[in-house]
């Protein structure tokens, strides 16, 4: 019986059809498979490299880093990690390839923001029990502190330009003495020549030249001591119209009041100098005169010797009766009764706040830190690219809060290399007394604009101001002086009142920011007494308000983002450093962005003489890309 191959032939075909088919449908779900455990490798692997945080940063600071020596260091970590996943028997078989970063971001990057970025992270959570600034307080409190800085930069100028004021006055002064002086010569020129005494005349002649002389180069000094005057009010305009604009209608026009009575000076002072002027004229016609005067003295006196009995025949008559045409002068040459001694005393705590201000206002037993930075490698002192982008003032206190509870300050040090951390976070100084001293300034600025403000709108200090200035200047009849020494003595009242809040705060009490007449320390004559005895007094009151660390957290609202944030990082790395030479912030990990490439092999189906035409590779290629972030 003859048997025929056709159904065995074709069932065969058709199966091996049937599983050609199911074995590619499984090696397309196997290939998969593998595509998805590879990306698993690579985003364990990078899981497991940040799992690797330096310890100390987070224990000490709550701040999450990967410390790393390179990027290649890195590469080799990750490598490992992944080759350890790919090696394993399974029905995925992997080659890695290639492993290489697209993207590496550190602590320091963009300004410090991925610092912030942590922080504010950790803050969002943190459970505080107390909170000097609530964060929904911040947008006020910064428009508050835009405010003191204005009206603080604004005193400064108003005290330079009293000390204008007072070199003009001196200038005027001096003009008047040599006014006066040719005066006294001149009477005393027509005495001698009444009494036909020639010595004394000519005595008088010489110091009246000589007193004439000098006022060209006097005349000279006031006009550049006016000009300087009128170039710094103008400044101070200039100054004052970016200022008031950004207070409120009120506190700006108060401002504004406080130049009114230099404009008025200068007004008067106009006058002044064209009496000046006058006078120079004035000077220099009595000097023709007094040469005239000579000529005739010394015909007179050859005459005398001509006449045969010589002695006593000598009068001086003629040159009396030509002398009387002398020009007295119209200024008003009599100095008003000034109280010098006070307006000493106020010039002696003006000299004694712009000279060692923190000596001042230390506190009786306080000892301040001579600790000294080292520069070198700190992240703040790495030239930048990046900016820091601006947050919103909720950020920013949350962000002062952390500081001022992770870095110490004046009051709250420790063992560490620096103790004025948040001062230095404000000031960047190599030194804690430098940083200590220029923070006490600042606060001590704060303070000086709000004090004014103060005193500008309560009449009673006002009034009390003024009364004291016409003790000062003697001069009731002379408004515009007196009112500018009205602005010294409330500038120089709301420099007393800033040292004693300085030294409050030092000594652990609180200053509101906005007084009121309860919260007012220091009266005209406790101020005088300062001045007198050099001596900054206490507070009897523990007060209200903010405290020292307070006052810390509202400066640093007014500081530049980028630099604060640095700066944090350098006061991270010096105390890391302590334990772990090696440690730089610059160099810790906060985010990363790779891209792995594998081969895998065909396990289910494969065409060898396709894959011996692709330049003779095997199996496929895999990409995995992974990014994380702290």
């Amino acid at each position: 019986m003859k048997k025929s191959g056709e159904i065995t032939v074709f069932l065969s075909l058709c199966m091996l059809c049937v599983f050609a088919l199911l074995c590619v449908m499984t090696e397309s779900a196997r290939t998969a498979g593998s595509r998805f455990y590879f990306q698993t490798a690579v985003n364990g692997a990078l899981d497991t490299l940040f799992s690797h945080y330096h310890r100390d940063l987070w224990r000490t600071y709550r701040i999450l880093g990967l410390h790393a020596d390179s990027r290649e260091e890195l590469e080799r970590i990750l490598t490992e990690h992944i080759k350890r996943s790919l090696s394993v028997d399974n029905w995925y078989p992997l080659e890695l390839e290639s492993l290489e970063f697209s993207g590496l971001e550190y602590l320091d990057g963009q300004g410090g923001d991925f610092l912030a970025e942590e922080i504010l992270a950790y803050m969002k959570f943190g459970v505080w029990t107390h909170l000097d600034i609530l964060p929904e307080q911040g947008e006020e409190l910064w428009k508050d502190m835009e405010e003191a800085a204005g009206a603080g930069s604004m005193t400064a100028v108003y005290d330079g330009q009293e000390q204008d004021v007072q070199k003009l006055e001196r200038a005027a002064r001096k003009l008047l003495e040599c006014v006066g002086e040719q005066e006294t010569c001149g009477k005393e020129i027509g005495a001698a020549l009444e009494e036909d005494d020639v010595e004394t005349f000519e005595e008088e002649a010489e110091d009246f030249c000589k007193a004439e002389d000098r006022m060209e180069d006097l005349l000279e000094d006031y006009e550049e001591e006016a000009q300087n005057l009128r170039a710094a009010l103008q400044e101070s305009r200039r100054r004052l119209e970016q200022t008031a604009p950004r207070m409120q209608e009120g506190r700006g026009q108060l401002l504004e009041e406080q130049m009114a009575p230099y404009v008025r000076y200068l007004e008067a002072e106009e006058e002044r100098y064209r009496q000046l002027l006058e006078q120079k004229d004035r000077g220099a016609r009595n000097r023709e005169l007094l040469a005239k005067t000579e000529e005739r003295v010394e015909e007179l006196e050859a005459a005398a010797e001509e006449e045969e009995d010589g002695e006593g025949s000598l009068s001086l008559d003629s040159a009396a009766a030509l002398w009387e045409q002398f020009e007295s002068t119209k200024l008003e040459l009599e100095e008003p009764e000034a109280d010098e001694e006070k307006r000493g005393f106020l010039e002696q705590l003006r000299l004694l706040v712009q000279g060692s201000l923190l000596e001042l206002v230390l506190p009786d037993g306080m000892e301040v830190s001579d600790a000294a930075l080292l520069a070198e490698g700190l992240p703040s002192q790495n030239p930048r690219t990046e900016t820091a982008q601006s947050r919103n003032p909720v950020q920013q206190v949350l962000i002062h809060e952390y500081c001022c509870r992770f870095f110490h300050h004046a009051g709250k040090e420790g063992e560490k290399p620096v103790q004025y951390e948040v001062e230095y976070l404000l000031e960047g100084g190599m030194s804690d007394r430098e940083n200590l001293e220029a923070a006490a300034a600042q606060i001590f600025l704060i303070r000086q604009g709000l004090n004014l403000l103060h005193i500008l709108s309560d009449g009673a200090k006002r009034e009390e101001a003024r009364a004291l200035a016409l003790l000062i200047t003697g001069a009731a009849g002379l408004a515009p002086l007196a009112e500018i020494a009205a602005c010294f003595v409330m500038v120089v009242w709301a420099m007393g009142e800033a040292a004693v809040d300085v030294k409050s705060l030092l000594a652990g009490k609180k200053v509101p920011l906005w007084k009121t007449a309860q919260d007012w320390n220091l009266t005209l004559e406790g101020l005088l007494s300062m001045g007198q005895e050099k001596v900054c007094p206490d507070t009897e009151t523990e007060g209200r308000g903010f405290s020292y660390e307070g006052y810390l957290k509202l400066l640093l609202l007014l500081e530049d983002t980028q630099e604060k944030q640095l700066r944090m990082l350098d006061v991270m790395q010096m105390n890391l450093q302590r334990e772990d030479p090696d440690f730089q912030a610059g160099r810790c990990v906060y985010g990363a962005r790779i891209t792995g490439r594998a081969r895998g092999k065909h396990v289910f189906f494969t065409l060898p003489l396709v894959e011996n035409q692709i330049r003779g590779q095997t199996g496929y290629t895999l990409q995995a890309e992974a990014e994380k972030r702290y």
